[in-house]
């Protein structure tokens, strides 16, 4: 599960998702408004796996605007995604910026008690190849083995309105490539498949099953995107407001261990799946 720590509501909804549902990690925004909330409830639920979700498109930053001039807006908050899409392409955000903020990021859920077991980032800007040479980097660097690799293999029939999302997704092998030869060269891990981003607010039981029993063999890792809307999140910017809660009705419904059994899938985690391979 995306987001924990993005709002109360949200964290609440991740973690009641974990003890019911089919959740069982989830990636920790250090940027999110609600993140001691996060980290409280991660301490309490220990069997929570929890990764790092990492920022550049939404919010403040925790580094000062002096040290990232080049991430922020005047306001000091950061660029949205296509701001900077634009401004990455153009060569005009400098690295080391990027791996300041990132690492201020991590380094401020390892201070929580937090050793997180793996890196995504929020709206996937680490599908750029200069912003995944630095995801890789720091992963190595604090021993972080598990990576999201973004690349949408296992999906039901569209309905009307999720070509758009598909090519997109179709998109994104584009960049696939490039990370995963890095993450090869650094001795790093991610699940054999992925699915999640086509479905994103568009989410059904129906589909979820259709998707979940086509699984290829092996592990797939399954994104949503979990929350019980509230106030706090009905002002957050964020497009996937009402549609939380109803991934979460979904993603939390104790039916699935049934489901999962009769078909031989079975439920990990990142910390697991850690644990089961050789260290880096």
């Amino acid at each position: 599960a995306d987001d924990f720590g993005y709002t109360p509501g949200v964290n609440r909804a991740i973690v009641d998702a974990l003890r019911t549902g089919i959740v069982t990690s989830t990636s920790l925004m250090a940027t999110g408004a609600a993140f001691e909330d996060a980290v409280e409830r991660a301490r309490q639920n220990p069997d929570l796996d929890v990764g790092c979700h990492l920022n550049l498109v939404e919010g403040m930053p925790l580094s000062p605007r002096s040290q990232i001039p080049h991430l922020v807006k005047a306001d000091g908050r950061f660029c949205n995604l296509v701001e900077l899409a634009f401004r990455v392409a153009a060569g005009r955000v400098p690295m080391p910026e990027v791996e300041r903020e990132f690492s201020a990021q991590i380094e401020k859920i390892i201070a929580a008690g937090i050793q997180p077991s793996h890196l995504d980032t929020h709206q996937h800007t680490h599908l750029h190849p200069k912003i995944a040479a630095v995801l890789v980097r720091l992963a190595r660097r604090y021993n972080i083995s598990w990576v999201r690799r973004l690349c949408e293999n296992c999906t039901p029939p569209l309905r009307e309105g999720q070509w758009r999302r598909r090519i997109v997704a179709a998109a994104s092998y584009l960049f696939v490539s490039s990370l995963q030869r890095q993450m090869d060269q650094h001795g790093l891990r991610t699940p054999d498949a992925f699915t999640g981003f086509v479905l994103t607010g568009r989410l059904t039981t129906p589909a979820l099953r259709a998707t979940l029993a086509g699984l290829p063999e092996g592990v797939t890792e399954l994104m949503c995107h979990p929350g019980y809307f509230d106030p706090d999140l009905e002002a957050a910017p964020t497009m996937l407001k009402r549609k939380r809660e109803i991934e979460f009705r979904i993603v939390a419904d104790a039916s699935w261990g049934n489901w999962l059994r009769e078909r031989g899938i079975v439920l990990t985690s990142f910390r697991e799946l850690a644990a089961a391979t050789q260290p880096l």
